[in-house]
C-alpha cells in the first residue's frame, strides 16, 4: 500500500475525533435553549468526551497489543456509531453526557490504534513525516466542522449533527475493514505476557513521558480555547453562527501552513529540535495573546494571534508523537494508550475546570492557556535535542 493510501485512511479514522469536537460547537446555543441549561452547561460535554476518550485508549491499546488493531480499531467505531445514534435522542442533558462518554470509549478504541499501526511501519523521522501528512490531511476535518455543523443546523435541529456522526463512523468502519485490514495479519507484534509491567515499562521511560506531558500541555491549550470558543466568538465578541466557523477556520488554516512546513523542515531537520522551536513559539504567542485579551480586546487583534498559538500543533503534534513512540517497538499499542489517555484526560481536566474558574472571564481563560504553554516551553526547553536519550536507545 502507498504511503498516500495509507495516510488517508488513517486520516479518516483520526477524523473522528475532531469531527466529535467541532461539528457540534455552533449547536451550543440551540442545545442550552432545548435542554434549559446555560451553554456553560452544554460545553461540559465536550470536557466529558475527553476524558471518557481517555478511559477508552487505557483500555483499547493493551487489547490492540493482544487480539489485534483491527479487531479494537473497527469495535470502537461501532460503538461510536452507535453512540452517537442515541445523542440524537437525548432528552436532557444527563442522557447527553453519559452518551458522549459511550460514544467517547468508541472514539478511545479507534484513536489509539492509530500511533500503533504507523509505529508497526515505520519510526524515526519517517515516521514523524508519516505522522505530519496524516495531520495534515486531518486537518480539514476541524476547517470543515463548525461550517458543516451549521449547515445541517439550517436543514434540521442540532440532532442531524449526530445522526452525520454516526454515519461518517459506519463509512469509515467500511472502508478501513476493506481497504486496510483484508487479508493483514491480526497481531503486529510479540506483547508482553504481563499488563502492568507492560504499562510500567511505558511509565519509566523518562524520555518518552516528557514527550508525552509536553503534548498534553500542548493539547490542553487548544482544547481550553475549544471549550470557550462559542462563548468568546458568539457571545463575547457577538459574531454569527457563520461569522463563528469562518473565523474559527482560520485557525485550521494556521495548523495546515505549519504543518506543510514541519514537513519540509523535517527532510533535513531533527524532530525533537523542530519541536522545541515550535512549543516556544507557542508560548510566546500565547503570552502576546493574554495582553491583548487584557488591554486591547478587538477582534482583529486576537484573531491572527490565536491563530499563532493554536496553529502550532501543526508541529507540535506530529513530532511529539513520533519521538515518544519512536522508544517503543513491541508494546506500541501500550505507549499509544498511556499517550492519549494523559493527553485527553489531562486536556479534559484542564478544560473542565475551567468552565468554573474562568467564569465566563476571558481573561481568565487566556490565563489558564498561557500556564499549560508555559509549563510545555519548560519541558521542551529541558528535554533532549535528539528522539533518542542515553540508558534508552532498544526500542521497548
Amino acid at each position: 500500500m502507498s504511503q498516500t493510501r495509507f495516510a488517508l485512511l488513517m486520516a479518516m479514522a483520526v477524523a473522528l475525533t475532531p469531527l466529535a469536537i467541532d461539528a457540534y460547537l455552533p449547536a451550543f446555543p440551540a442545545m442550552a435553549a432545548a435542554f434549559g441549561e446555560p451553554i456553560h452547561s452544554i460545553a461540559l460535554s465536550l470536557s466529558i468526551y475527553m476524558m471518557a476518550l481517555a478511559v477508552g485508549q487505557l483500555v483499547g491499546g493493551p487489547l490492540s497489543d493482544r487480539i489485534g488493531r483491527s479487531r479494537i480499531m473497527l469495535s470502537g467505531m461501532a460503538l461510536f456509531a452507535t453512540a452517537s445514534v442515541m445523542l440524537a435522542t437525548a432528552a436532557d442533558l444527563d442522557e447527553l453526557l453519559l452518551w458522549r462518554a459511550v460514544q467517547a470509549f468508541g472514539g478511545g478504541w479507534t484513536a489509539v490504534c492509530i500511533p500503533a499501526i504507523v509505529r508497526d511501519r515505520v519510526e524515526g523521522r519517517e515516521a514523524a513525516r508519516l505522522f505530519s501528512l496524516i495531520g495534515l490531511i486531518t486537518i480539514s476535518a476541524p476547517a470543515v466542522a463548525p461550517s458543516l455543523g451549521s449547515t445541517i443546523l439550517l436543514l434540521s435541529e442540532w440532532h442531524g449533527i449526530f445522526l452525520f456522526l454516526a454515519g461518517y463512523a459506519l463509512v469509515a468502519l467500511a472502508l478501513l475493514w476493506f481497504g486496510l485490514f483484508a487479508g493483514q495479519p491480526r497481531h503486529y507484534g510479540t506483547p508482553p505476557q504481563n499488563l502492568l509491567a507492560s504499562y510500567g515499562l511505558v511509565l519509566r521511560h523518562t524520555g518518552a513521558m516528557r514527550f508525552m506531558l509536553l503534548q498534553a500541555l500542548v493539547f490542553s491549550v487548544m482544547l481550553t480555547f475549544l471549550t470557550h470558543a462559542s462563548f468568546i466568538y458568539q457571545e463575547w465578541f457577538g459574531l454569527s453562527e457563520y461569522a463563528f466557523s469562518s473565523v474559527f477556520a482560520l485557525n485550521i488554516v494556521a495548523m495546515a501552513a505549519v504543518n506543510i512546513t514541519n514537513r519540509k523542515l523535517l527532510k533535513s531537520g531533527e524532530p525533537a529540535i523542530i519541536l522545541r522551536v515550535a512549543v516556544m513559539t507557542q508560548s510566546v504567542s500565547v503570552l502576546v495573546l493574554a495582553l491583548v485579551t487584557a488591554f486591547a480586546p478587538v477582534l482583529w487583534l486576537f484573531v491572527p494571534v490565536m491563530m499563532v498559538s493554536v496553529g502550532c500543533l501543526g508541529a507540535i503534534g506530529p513530532n511529539s508523537t513520533a519521538c515518544c513512540m519512536q522508544f517503543f517497538k513491541r508494546n506500541s499499542g501500550t505507549a499509544s494508550a498511556i499517550l492519549g489517555a494523559l493527553q485527553f484526560s489531562l486536556a479534559g481536566g484542564i478544560s473542565a475546570a475551567s468552565t468554573f474558574v474562568a467564569d465566563g472571564s476571558v481573561v481568565r481563560i487566556v490565563l489558564i492557556m498561557l500556564a499549560c504553554s508555559l509549563m510545555a516551553a519548560a519541558l521542551a526547553w529541558g528535554g533532549p535535542a535528539t528522539m533518542r536519550q542515553r540508558g534508552h536507545e532498544a526500542p521497548l
